[in-house]
């Protein structure tokens, strides 16, 4: 650069600095609401960026995050099977087969015998079989579990009474009671005094009780878990329900012959054909039944039960299935289906374990004589998410003896379940039922 022309580019530099310092000063000089005119044009940039964020959220909506199964059944916390005992009380049991009901000899732990409690005049929930109990004496409480001990006359436990309400019930005493061959150990408990009119004037007869409630959602979800009693299925549904039932009964019975048929020819299997005898035969005439089944021969006869269960509030149909044979009952199924749309429902999953159990010769001789094998008592929404909470009552498809006669006692449960489309998630604590005779509990 010439020498002539430097003072010419510095004085440039020096104006330029000049007007950029000017600016500066005068933009901190001017005082808006929120302070001077740098940071206005921040906050107006944090703004635009808020909003350009919430638009973007309307239109591409997160998924509201759902609750995992885990985490469901742990909020549901120990939930026990109830039944109402009269018009102001119902019993639980919360330890099951705890000792035999006939020992070979008294009990050491006992200094006196149990007291029976008078029954009430009306029985109620026959399906619990919890209307013969008694009260132990004071010196075997001492022997008894933790659970038990733990809870004293006057605590308060909650009762999940219906989809919409909960009540609080006062334990009265420790009760025995008998369940089959074995004894359970549980409480007669008082529903208070306030809420006695609301029980006495309900015909559900089936609960569940808890020690502590139930740890609510956040937010609480709006839904009416209940029974849809006027839903109706349509032909076309009809339609779709039955393809669907027998498409997903050949999967079945095709996964249970299979097993049998390996089972059969292990060793262990082997021996026991020889000393059962039948065992063998029973096999070729089951695998004969079934390949009928295959060919579409059964003839299905079913009934279906619709419920809101979900947030959603689609219906769910509760299907109980029967396929016959010559008459005689061959194949049971319990099946969940989702009804959207109304006439084309859709299969979400089922259960076929008493099948299994009638093959394999440990069926009850009853079972599937009615569609009864699986039935809702109750329904239940603890923690107001919206998801359902069922009382079912399952028979166990399984024999209740050891031996294979004709005056053999069925078996039933009743569990609480939490419902998913995935399928029925089990609760602690189910009430087993065995309804083979007194005098069968004696046999050598």
């Amino acid at each position: 650069m010439r020498r002539k022309n430097r003072k010419w580019v510095a004085l440039a530099v020096g104006i330029y600095l000049f007007i950029m310092w000017s600016a500066y000063r005068w933009g901190i000089s001017q005082r808006l609401p929120e302070g001077n005119i740098f940071i206005h044009l921040q906050r107006e940039g944090l703004k635009r960026q808020a909003e350009e964020s919430a638009r973007a959220a309307k239109e591409h909506p997160s998924p509201v995050p759902i609750a995992t199964p885990q985490a469901r059944i742990n909020a549901a916390g120990p939930a026990y099977v109830a039944a109402r005992y009269d018009a102001t009380h119902i019993v639980f049991m919360v330890a099951t087969d705890t000792e035999s009901r006939f020992p070979n000899s008294p009990p050491r732990r006992a200094s006196g015998m149990p007291t029976r409690i008078a029954a009430p005049s009306s029985p109620a929930a026959p399906l619990a079989g919890l209307q013969e109990l008694y009260e132990p004496d004071s010196e075997s409480l001492h022997f008894f579990p933790v659970a038990v001990q733990k809870t004293q006359p006057g605590d308060r436990w909650l009762l999940s009474f219906s989809p919409e309400a909960t009540m609080p019930v006062v334990i009265d005493r420790v009760v025995i009671a008998p369940m089959g061959c074995s004894l359970a150990l549980g409480f007669l408990a008082s529903i208070p005094a306030d809420q006695q009119a609301i029980f006495a004037n309900s015909s559900r007869e089936y609960f569940v009780a808890r020690r502590d409630p139930v740890e609510l959602a956040d937010p609480p979800v709006a839904s009416h878990v209940a029974e849809l009693t006027g839903w109706k299925v349509s032909p076309a549904a009809a339609r779709q329900i039955e393809q669907q039932l027998n498409a997903d009964m050949k999967d079945e019975v095709a996964k249970i012959d299979a097993r049998l048929l390996q089972s059969a020819g292990t060793p262990g299997a082997t021996a026991e054909n020889v000393l059962a005898g039948d065992a063998r035969p029973r096999l070729k005439e089951w695998l004969h039944a079934d390949q009928g089944l295959a060919r579409g021969e059964g003839r299905l006869d079913y009934d279906v039960h619709a419920y809101q269960l979900t947030p959603d509030g689609l219906p769910r149909l509760f299907v109980r299935a029967r396929w016959k044979l010559a008459g005689v009952p061959v194949f049971l199924m319990a099946a969940w289906f989702k009804a959207e749309p109304p006439d084309a429902p859709t299969l979400l999953f089922a259960d076929s374990t008493w099948s299994t159990a009638m093959r394999e010769g440990e069926a009850a001789a009853s079972l599937g004589d009615r569609l009864d094998f699986e039935a809702i008592l109750n329904e239940f929404d603890a923690d107001h998410d919206g998801w359902a909470e069922l009382l079912i009552l399952s028979a166990d498809g399984r024999s209740s003896g050891t031996s294979q006669s004709a005056n053999q006692g069925a078996a039933t449960t009743i569990q609480a379940y939490l419902y998913t489309d995935q399928g029925l998630l089990a609760m602690k604590a189910p009430l087993r039922r065995d309804m083979q005779s007194p005098a069968a509990c004696l046999d050598p």
